[in-house]
């Protein structure tokens, strides 16, 4: 069923590279799965159904795949990585200062280690995050929001370039680091729990996606799970960021979309419509 029994697409860490899942040391619950993927349906009824959101993944899956083949990647050039990032939200607000200091030669690098280089894709995450300075910042909380936003712009590059093979590894899935994220939502119980112990490897989230398309299919919902998947946790994602700006207008100020229910999943995937004039990734260091 589904793209489990599908084989790898090409490159990234090795043809042969495969994330297995781990078992989750919480349960998921079905019972909050049913009630946000029925809201889920209608939703998606109500407006023009799931295909635009599949085939706007799928033309960023493009992207990716051509901008990041081993052969493209030899002369990546910083038009081209703009292009990426412009499509990772939390990335093109925060990270640009700190590429152009790192240098064209070293993100090709970089990016080469981390999508075709040898160990662990943990490791490989970690390494790539660490590789880009911080410049800019000197508040450390500051410094955190850059380093974050670097890590989901890695995330996206690896899901992006192979979604098969690659699960969605953005903060905003899950972070540990803040017990917070989209796989937070379906945990049993876990809107009581002060801490959520889900761990940060690959399989977790391998785990999270896998668990997630094994429930729509059952529903009947089955073709395209890697990027179904991506558009439903954004869309429970979202539900969580209303409520907790519930009352004071957060959301909509950060992201508007006020009488758009699927505003802040397109943002978060990074498949918002473009503005005609001028990129939104953030050049000038403040």
């Amino acid at each position: 069923m589904l793209w489990f029994k599908r084989p790898p697409e090409s490159g990234g860490g090795g043809a042969s590279e495969v994330i297995e899942p781990v078992a989750l040391p919480l349960a998921l619950d079905e019972r909050v799965f049913t009630q946000k993927f029925a809201q889920f349906l209608e939703l998606l009824g109500a407006a023009e159904g799931i295909d635009p959101f599949v085939a706007a993944l799928n033309g960023k899956h493009a992207l990716f795949a051509q901008a990041l083949s081993r052969q493209a990647l030899e002369s990546l050039d910083f038009e081209t990585l703009q292009t990426l990032v412009e499509t990772v939200m939390p990335a093109r607000k925060r990270v640009w200062p700190s590429l152009e200091a790192r240098g064209i030669e070293a993100l090709r690098g970089l990016l080469a280690d981390l999508l075709y280089g040898k160990g662990p894709l943990e490791e490989r995450l970690a390494a790539f995050v660490a590789g880009i300075p911080v410049v800019g910042e000197e508040d450390q909380k500051a410094v955190r929001k850059v380093r974050r936003a670097v890590s989901d712009l890695a995330a996206e590059c690896v899901h992006f370039r192979a979604p098969v093979q690659y699960p969605l590894m953005a903060k905003w899935v899950w972070d540990q680091g803040t017990h917070s994220g989209a796989l937070r939502e379906f945990v049993k119980g876990g809107d009581a729990l002060d801490k959520v112990n889900l761990g940060t490897a690959p399989g977790v989230y391998e785990a999270g996606r896998r668990w997630l398309a094994e429930r729509m299919a059952e529903n009947g919902l089955y073709r395209d799970p890697e990027f179904v998947v991506d558009v439903f946790m954004a869309h429970a994602y979202g539900d969580y960021m209303r409520a907790l700006s519930s009352g004071m207008g957060l959301l909509n100020a950060h992201f508007g979309g006020k009488d758009d229910p699927f505003e802040v999943v397109r943002k978060l995937l990074g498949i918002d419509a473009t503005r005609s004039t001028a990129s939104r990734v953030k050049k000038v260091l403040h």
